[in-house]
């Protein structure tokens, strides 16, 4: 299923999220959109988005220089051929031009799940 692909990496990195919907400050939107669909580009909007909306939630900066990590922690789990495989074209676009929080917490996208800030 081209959902739970998206939906696992998302969940083992950060656990489940949380039910309160935050309002939607546009972080993160209007990224380039990669030509092909693979980890190290997946792994790192995944990354810098979670910095972004956990920043945006805790109203600090606790979480800057955890986007790398993250995404080096998903890149050594991911193969491109999962991701190929598992995010449509319209959901990679969709990924890197919406916004992290539309993405993520939305769930505009159709499939990248939740996250929780611990």
């Amino acid at each position: 299923m081209k959902r739970g692909f998206a939906i696992a990496i998302l969940l083992t990195l950060i656990g489940c999220g949380d039910s309160a919907r935050r309002p939607d400050t546009g972080a993160g939107a209007g990224q380039p959109v990669p030509p092909t669909e693979n980890c190290v580009d997946l792994c790192n909007r995944l990354g810098s988005c979670v910095v972004i909306l956990c920043d945006e939630d805790t109203h600090s900066m606790n979480y800057d220089g955890l986007g790398t990590l993250l995404a080096d922690q998903c890149v050594s789990t991911c193969t491109d051929a999962q991701v190929m495989s598992g995010v449509s074209s319209t959901a990679w676009q969709c990924i890197f031009q919406s916004s992290c929080r539309q993405v993520f917490d939305y769930d505009t996208c159709h499939g990248m799940g939740t996250y929780h800030c611990n």
